[in-house]
């Protein structure tokens, strides 16, 4: 059986607020030795010691708006040995630290004598009668967690929970084993009204480990039960501190519906209970990651939490970021950066909520992802990201040069440092230009509604038809870029602008079932034009487009350089199918073969 020890609080005298709190969530790209005991190694320690300086100057400073950060939050092996130990405890015991909070985390591989040196140090508590140090093997390591807390009158203590169970890799070992807990911490204080709050810790496989055909978390709520029977009790927060490739794995998103069931141990109330997982990264830096991340706060379903369409930050997770429908019963708070960063936020407590209109909000206030040190990017700006801001750099991260596909192009090197440039220039935009720009460029970005109605999609929306689009986009760019020098992109309501013979040009690349489709979405989004238009169109097969097929340039379509009559609408519209500007860059042998090439298409 696992033995559930509550702690107290109430001399501590650490009060929380009852409608929210500030929470810091750290989401580190985890180095570890390839063979146990898994450790940070040597080479990444350093970074990973700024990781933890990084993450407590952001609680520090409180972004998300909160008087405080009262949850500081490390995940599973995110804590590097004593020496990241002695540097949180640092942190916490100096007197810019504030009072009344908690930091958790878990270290990574402790020795059995490191283990026994953190143990025997001041204000450190361990249950010696569950984890004695006799019972730890010379050849077991220690997976540990560690609860921190500074009280009112500025003591900080910590206590320490060795992992209780080993995850399959921690198994399969050749050489050492990892020691195995037999005991989980509760805490218990008052909330600013009265009323108790309760959290508990479990690290990671100890959320799905059966033990006496329990999971641990029902051991963590029998315990409580009895504390109450026969009156009821609140669990505020269950922290999952992890080092999880799959986050989303159904056996782990399972034990969420049983962990809320209010028929197990029914005097517990979980309809108030905020389940936060935070997990390590999968990358070193923002960006789509297939593994790791899924940092995220789930709610029960019973609170009146607002579902937001596309918030900034966080999604309402589901299959498109899970891959999983066994949360959609629920309130899933998924931050969508799954590489290095530091999440903030004010987490809403679901208990002050008021019924009625007036009283829907999001479980979260203020959602930013913050950068660790290194990082310069759009998705971790210290500030709320933005959906499409996410959505559009994961793209370009992976959208290869036009050399990559035509390396034996004469203007195959040119078109690298092109394209980089493009991409750095998409990557600076704001989020409503990134909107504007991603919508612009796919004709197909629409959901239907009826028969006759439809609406343009979200950036959690965007898919397979965006991606292609955007690639449309960027292509054209650095083609137009090669013959026309310092095309200047994200020029709203255009994608971009250049200087064709003399004359200012706005620059549309839409890609659509058919060139039809384009100029007809074209026609969707951009105003009256003060000045001609190019519209770079590509069918679904990038079949060539003709002027026989017909489109609003006909009968009056002006010549490149022509003055544009504004009592004619379409009088500034020029149109060039992609399949020719592809042709005119694979033939080019210079770039001011594309620019005459490009000025002889648009007056032919």
């Amino acid at each position: 059986m696992i033995y559930v020890e509550t702690i107290d609080l109430a001399q501590r005298g650490i009060t929380l607020p009852s409608d929210r709190v500030g929470m810091v969530i750290a989401q580190p790209y985890l180095t570890l030795s390839a063979i146990e005991p898994y450790r940070c190694t040597q080479a990444a320690k350093a970074g990973q010691l700024e990781v933890l300086t990084a993450t407590l100057a952001v609680a520090r400073a409180a972004p998300h708006g909160a008087a405080k950060t009262h949850f500081t939050v490390f995940p599973e092996y995110g804590i590097p040995g004593l020496d990241g130990v002695a540097q949180v405890q640092a942190v916490l015991e100096a007197d810019d630290w504030p009072i009344g909070t908690f930091v958790i985390g878990g270290t990574d591989a402790l020795t059995k004598e490191e283990f026994a040196e953190l143990a025997g140090s001041p204000r450190t508590h361990l249950n010696t009668n569950h984890n004695p140090l006799l019972r730890i093997a010379d050849n077991e390591w220690i997976n540990c967690g560690i609860t921190w807390a500074k009280a009112v009158d500025g003591t900080v203590e910590r206590w320490l929970q060795p992992k209780l169970f080993p995850a399959l890799l921690e198994q399969d070992v050749p050489y050492q084993d990892m020691f195995r807990g037999d005991s989980v911490f509760t805490f218990k204080g008052t909330f600013e009204n009265n009323t108790e709050y309760h959290f508990s810790t479990l690290i990671c496989f100890d959320w799905v480990f059966r033990t006496n055909n329990q999971r641990a978390w029902t051991w963590v709520l029998d315990d409580l039960g009895r504390q109450v029977a026969p009156g009821e009790l609140s669990l505020s927060w269950f922290f999952v501190i992890q080092c999880n490739p799959k986050p989303s794995h159904d056996t782990f998103l399972t034990e969420v519906g049983g962990f809320f069931d209010q028929n197990t141990v029914p005097n517990v109330r979980r309809d108030r209970t905020c389940l936060v997982f935070a997990n390590s990264a999968g990358l070193p830096g923002p960006g789509r990651a297939t593994t790791f991340g899924g940092t995220s706060l789930i709610f029960a379903p019973q609170p009146l939490f607002a579902k937001p369409t596309c918030h900034a930050t966080f999604s309402n997770g589901g299959e498109r970021f899970r891959s999983s429908t066994l949360l959609l019963p629920y309130r899933d708070v998924f931050f969508r950066e799954r590489g290095a960063c530091i999440h903030s936020f004010v987490q809403v407590n679901p208990a002050s909520l008021n019924v009625g209109a007036a009283g829907r909000m999001f479980p979260v206030l203020h959602p930013s992802v913050s950068p660790l040190p290194g990082t310069n990017d759009p998705r971790a700006p210290a500030a709320p990201v933005p959906a499409c801001i996410k959505w559009l750099n994961d793209e370009l991260d992976s959208l290869p040069s036009l050399s990559a596909q035509y390396s034996t192009a004469p203007l195959a090197a040119q078109a690298d440092t092109v394209h980089r440039q493009t991409v750095t220039d998409l990557r600076a935009i704001s989020a409503q230009s990134a909107d504007h720009v991603v919508k612009l460029a796919c004709a197909e970005s629409q959901v239907r509604l009826t028969s006759t109605e439809s609406r343009q999609k979200h950036a959690d929306e965007w898919d397979d038809a965006e991606t292609k689009a955007v690639e449309h986009l960027v292509h054209t760019l650095d083609i137009i870029e090669l013959g026309y020098p310092h095309t200047a992109v994200g020029a709203d309501p255009a994608h971009a602008t250049a200087v064709m013979k003399g004359q200012t040009v706005d620059l549309l690349a839409i890609r659509g079932n058919t060139h039809q489709a384009c100029i007809e979405h074209s026609k969707t989004f951009v105003p009256l034009p003060r000045r001609q238009f190019l519209l770079v169109s590509r069918d679904r097969d990038n079949t060539p487009w003709r002027k026989k097929f017909g489109s609003f340039l006909e009968p009056n379509t002006p010549q490149l350089g022509q003055e544009r009559r504004f009592t004619d609408p379409d009088g500034g519209l020029l149109h060039l199918g992609y399949a020719r500007l592809l042709d005119i860059f694979r033939q080019s042998p210079t770039s001011a073969a594309v620019q005459g090439a490009i000025n002889a298409e648009l007056v032919a």
